[in-house]
């Protein structure tokens, strides 16, 4: 029997007594075999009890499929309860994890020493920025550990920052002392990295190009280019030993801080002969006649009176300025 799947109980018996169903009663009244022919009356009372007795069979057949189907309704009542437990379970966990989160991006103070007193002495302390560069395992600059700057140290990121080979012999060994420090200090720093990095700054200052000409300039440009360059290949997994100085890169560092400070002097000496030429023409001239006679009285050419510019320019005045200057050399 195929399923119910309207129900039955609330059924309404149609109004067989319309004028809709007049052919249905006509029809029963036609074929009506009896002594007494049937009325339109009882034609209607007979399709009342038809529906009813059909009805009744499917209310019937409708109670037999529930009670069928109680056991697959139970367990489909009780999976979705346990899904719905689970999904507020669920629910009650996100909600405590966002609690958690939000617990740990909350700033805590921590507790005072009612007994304990002023230090002393306070560490003064760089930019925060400085630290947080530190903290974050990330590369700084060493003029943010100088005395000049400590003083703007209440700035987030204090303004004209030099890059390190623009900083003096000694205020680079004066920073990394207190870069070393802080580095230690944070605690996130490995032993042997800040081991390695300090053996990087002795291997400078005790390297012999130190006492060369122009040797300090070409130190502070190869310790600025190689340190960082060891921090972008530690977060690239291709870390190597920044002690060991690499000579070849530091001949070529030397070379271009002797081809820069050639240059500044050549300038120099530019502008020094061209503001003499300058100031030697703009001069007031004596008369054509007191110009052509020395302190003698004797005549001398006009030629003979023409100075010469100091001025040498072209190749040759370079070619012959780099062989007299003790800046170049390689």
């Amino acid at each position: 029997m195929p399923r119910i799947v309207n129900n039955p109980t609330q059924a309404i018996c149609p109004s067989f007594e319309s004028p809709v169903w007049d052919f249905v009663r006509q029809s029963l009244i036609d074929t009506h075999q009896g002594v007494r022919p049937l009325t339109a009356e009882e034609a209607t009372q007979r399709l009342k009890d038809a529906w009813t007795r059909d009805n009744d069979n499917k209310i019937s057949t409708w109670n037999a499929q529930l009670k069928q189907d109680r056991p697959e309704t139970a367990i489909q009542e009780r999976l979705a309860q346990e899904e719905e437990a689970r999904r507020a379970q669920r629910r009650e966990r996100e909600a405590e994890e966002q609690q958690r989160e939000a617990e740990k991006k909350r700033p805590k103070l921590n507790d005072f020493d009612p007994n304990r007193s002023v230090s002393s002495w306070i560490e003064p302390r760089p930019a925060e920025y400085a630290l947080d560069k530190i903290d974050m395992l990330e590369y700084v600059e060493l003029d943010y550990f100088t005395i000049d700057v400590w003083p703007l140290s209440t700035q987030k990121t204090p303004k004209n920052i030099r890059n390190d080979e623009d900083l003096s012999w000694g205020e680079m060994f004066d920073a990394k002392r207190r870069l070393l420090h802080f580095m230690v200090q944070s605690g996130v720093w490995p032993t042997a990295h800040t081991d390695s990095l300090a053996s990087f700054f002795v291997a400078l200052q005790t390297h012999p190009r130190r006492f060369q000409t122009n040797g300090q300039e070409a130190l502070l440009l190869y310790q600025s280019r190689v340190r960082r360059e060891w921090f972008s290949a530690l977060k690239s997994n291709k870390g190597f030993k920044i002690e060991d100085i690499g000579e070849d890169f530091l001949r070529s560092c030397a070379d271009l801080i002797n081809d820069q400070m050639w240059e500044k002097q050549l300038e120099e000496m530019c502008r020094t002969a061209c503001a003499a030429a300058y100031e030697e023409s703009s001069a007031p001239r004596p008369s054509s006649r007191r110009r052509r006679r020395n302190r003698g009285g004797k005549k001398v050419s006009r030629r003979a009176t023409r100075s010469t510019s100091p001025v040498r320019t072209g190749e040759s005045s370079r070619r012959s300025y780099r062989s007299r200057s003790p800046l170049h050399y390689r």
